[in-house]
């Protein structure tokens, strides 16, 4: 059974700023501008541990957002 993030998408939140989170292939992002948190995933299984997440940079963050129509400057939809 692989990861279905439609399925569950309105049920996960950034474990540490409890912001909606986006799926890019293989991470789901945070939508917070502050933590711009990335979470990989693994084997078809979210990997939400803030000790495995890696910060993006403020452009690698931008782009992802850009990507999922929402603003860059504050993560939410447009």
């Amino acid at each position: 059974m692989s990861f279905d993030y439609n399925k569950v998408s309105d049920l996960l939140v950034c474990p540490d700023t409890r912001a909606e989170l986006v799926k890019e292939e293989r991470a789901l992002v945070s939508t917070d501008p502050q933590s711009r948190l990335c979470y990989p995933i693994l084997d078809d299984i979210p990997r939400l541990l803030t000790d495995e997440a890696t910060q993006l940079s403020t452009e690698d963050w931008a782009a992802v957002m850009q990507r999922h129509n929402r603003s860059t400057d504050t993560g939410q939809p447009n």
